[in-house]
């Protein structure tokens, strides 16, 4: 070789090894800069040896798990930081045939500073090009999750509150996955020079894979200039690709999404393309192998060249059909009643409203029908719940089995239902439909082993007579079907602006009964009760009065049922029942017997536990025998009779109180119960009385008359008013007779003066 040669060849080798140099330098620069992002990711990422020696862990598992860092890495065991049963299952379901396995497990792990967390492990057998075999386990905290998971299940406690809560999560949850989302697309982009630089980066190179196949996530790198995109193994798999890399990819992904999402997708991936949002992100569904579709959420970032010409995008897509299936079901639960599948109050508003807009352009009318079921606590009550619930879906379908496909039916409460009747052209049509509905409810309905006969109370109001808005016309509509039910209930009534008058007026007075008792506003008058044939008195019945400050003396009629509605019947009831019983012993103490004193008793009184003590307790106080008072119940008391009701008056005959049965013979089902007490009279109802000239209530009174007589229980007529009335009945055989013929309610002097006189009685 001559000096020239050798001179040549000693420059091309500085040269080599210069640029050699060069290279390794650039090898390390970048081998440091992929191991910050693995050191700094916020995931525990933890690569070891089936023996159970850790490899390798980032800084972030240092930081968070309570660990010493040896110089050697390899002596510190698997198990301080992964879970023990993870490690044990993994082993044991080791196949050697396989190039990698994918186990999942969550279990609840301790942090340094002492906050149990739950941690999503995911784990993968990967063997290098000597066929060692590691697995690398990466953890993420899905401690949020797991709470959100377990507020869920709680959702039907409150629904209104899991919306907002499930809202909250779901915000928090977006912005964890845009924060992962952007990691890991720095990941995606150093994958590219990774796999460049395989040969020289190799330990790295193992590194990501390891990280991309275990991940839970599908990752996707979509070369935009040759349309071929590189699938993570799992989504491979899930779509049913026959390789990770795909040809055609824009048309060949485009065929397994949903045919009506596939706008959706390609309008958002075209806003990111052309710059106009940061990242690409769309929630569509995608077949699946089995053919059948799920939900992801598909989000990525492209990168531009230097011309501005998009080249190259990578992302991740994620199963959210668990997510969506909850957000779905949590939707219909807000809109419709689960129970009936009808369309809650808020759909029908809103129904209510585009009608009435839609009449009120086209000058037409529509009908509001709120629909109430009578005495629907007595079946839940005696029946139970679940058959309560069996018949509202009955109902249900009878009332939609009544309308047109334009018309709408809305459960709104318990028992309570609304239909919208649209583009009525009379009230005729109106009038047909509750005739059609009253017929239907007229056959009984089968549940089980019950065979019911349920009526309904409707109220009816039109639009625009009967207002002028969606809520004027529901309100009033429901007036009307409380004055269907006032009027004797399975029937319909069109509202009126009498009504209104009537609703505002009870409004008052619910508002100033709150405070009558309290300001001792209620007085007593004493009815007399004489004996039919000699004329004399044998009871007094007490009967409430209430002086109001403003409106002067107000009939028991007009606030009673108020009471009985709001329950303040047992306060005023208990103040009735130690009133009378003292006039009675004051009346006694006076030198007046041979007559005892009536009180009414609510059925709220008789359902509560300790009402008989409490008749017992006012007696004993008192010092009054229990045989000068008489208590008198109602028909419908008895109807309503439950454990509670028959123990009390069981214990109240015990203790000597007599019981009548008061306005005998307005209802039906009571005779079962005249079986079962022993009580001591019974009181026919005005209604018979004063059209006792008509043949039909003539033999109604004789027939009750007997009845009684056949019981041996003393007869009462109420309401009588005149002496044709009084002879009708002492012919009848009737016992005792009451009503404005012999006298009105009177105050206590006054009554008293009575019984003097009528009786014959001197002090």
């Amino acid at each position: 070789m001559t000096n020239n040669s050798k001179k040549l060849h000693i420059e091309n080798s500085k040269s080599f090894i210069e640029r050699s140099k060069k290279s390794i330098a650039y090898l390390k620069k970048r081998e440091e800069f992929l191991s910050r992002i693995f050191e700094n990711e916020h995931m525990l990422i933890v690569v070891w040896t089936l023996d159970g020696k850790v490899i390798w862990f980032n800084r972030y598992t240092q930081a968070v798990i309570d660990i010493v860092v040896e110089e050697q890495t390899e002596s510190i065991d698997a198990s301080l930081i992964i879970p023990k049963d993870m490690i044990i299952r993994i082993k044991e379901h080791l196949d050697d045939t396989e190039d990698s396995i994918h186990y999942k497990s969550e279990k609840p792990m301790i942090m340094k500073n002492g906050r149990e967390v739950y941690i999503m492990w995911h784990n993968s057998i990967i063997c290098d090009e000597e066929w060692n075999k590691y697995v690398v386990s990466t953890g993420i905290d899905i401690t949020d999750l797991k709470n959100a998971e377990m507020r869920l299940e709680e959702a039907n406690s409150n629904l209104q509150a899991l919306n907002e809560e499930l809202m909250a999560q779901q915000e928090e949850l977006s912005a964890m996955n845009e924060e992962l989302l952007a990691q890991e697309e720095e990941l995606r982009q150093n994958l590219i020079e990774i796999q460049r630089q395989k040969d020289e980066l190799k330990k790295s190179g193992e590194r990501y894979k390891l990280v991309v196949e275990g991940a839970s996530d599908g990752l996707w790198d979509w070369d935009i200039i040759t349309d071929t995109a590189y699938i993570s193994g799992r989504w491979k798999n899930i779509i049913g690709f026959d390789n990770e890399v795909v040809n055609n990819y824009c048309s060949t992904w485009t065929k397994f999404i949903h045919p009506r999402d596939v706008k959706a997708v390609i309008n958002n991936l075209h806003r990111h393309l052309e710059k106009k949002s940061p990242f690409y992100s769309c929630e569509y569904r995608v077949k699946t192998k089995d053919g059948k579709y799920i939900w992801i959420l598909s989000r990525g970032k492209a990168l531009w060249d230097e011309e501005g010409r998009a080249i190259r995008m990578a992302g991740s897509h994620t199963d959210i059909t668990e997510r969506k299936r909850m957000e779905s079901k949590l939707e219909y639960m807000a809109f419709y009643d689960p129970l009936t599948n009808l369309p809650r109050r808020d759909v029908f508003m809103d129904k209510l409203k585009v009608a009435m807009a839609d009449a009120k352009s086209n000058g037409k009318k529509l009908a509001v029908l709120f629909v109430d079921l009578d005495n629907f606590k007595t079946i839940n009550d005696s029946l139970g719940h679940h058959i309560g619930d069996k018949l509202l879906r009955k109902v249900a379908k009878k009332l939609k089995a009544c309308l047109r496909e334009t018309d709408m039916v809305s459960r709104v409460g318990g028992d309570e239902f609304v239909i919208l009747l649209t583009d009525i052209s009379s009230i005729g049509d109106t009038d047909k439909v509750a005739h059609r509905i009253l017929e239907l409810f007229s056959l009984p309905i089968k549940l089980n082993n019950h065979e019911l006969y349920v009526t309904i109370s409707m109220g009816i109001a039109i639009y625009p007579d009967h207002g002028k808005s969606e809520r004027a016309i529901l309100e009033n509509a429901d007036i009307a079907m409380y004055k269907a039910k006032r009027n004797g209930k399975d029937s319909f009534q069109y509202f009126d602006m009498v009504m209104r008058n009537e609703v505002e007026f009870a409004n008052a007075i619910k508002r100033d009964l709150r405070l009558a008792l309290e300001k001792n506003q209620f007085f007593l008058h004493y009815q007399p009760i004489v004996d039919a044939r000699t004329g004399t008195v044998v009871s007094m019945e007490a009967l409430l009065r209430w002086q109001h400050p403003k409106k002067g003396i107000i009939s028991p009629i007009h606030f009673i049922p108020t009471a009985e509605e709001t329950r303040q019947i047992i306060s005023i009831g208990e103040w009735v029942l130690k009133t009378a019983c003292n006039q009675m012993k004051e009346w006694l103490d006076m030198g007046y017997y041979g007559f005892s004193v009536s009180v009414n008793v609510s059925v709220h009184q008789l359902q509560q536990p300790d009402f008989s003590k409490v008749v017992r307790d006012i007696l004993n106080e008192i010092e009054l025998e229990s045989r000068y008072l008489e208590l008198e119940v109602t028909e419908t008391v008895l109807i309503e009779a439950v454990d509670t009701v028959v123990e009390n008056l069981y214990n109240l005959k015990k203790a000597g109180v007599k019981i009548i049965i008061d306005d005998f013979g307005t209802e039906n089902s009571s005779f079962r119960y005249m079986q079962k007490f022993a009580f001591d009279g019974l009181k026919i109802d005005r209604s018979f009385v004063s059209e006792i000239k008509v043949d039909v209530n003539k033999a109604i009174v004789d027939a009750i008359t007997l009845l009684g007589h056949r019981m041996k229980l003393r007869v009462t007529a109420e309401g009588v008013e005149t002496k044709e009335q009084l002879d009708c009945l002492v012919e009848s055989g009737c016992d005792e007779i009451q009503g404005f013929y012999f006298s009105k309610p009177l105050p206590p002097d006054e009554a008293i003066k009575l019984f003097r006189e009528v009786n014959k009685k001197e002090v």
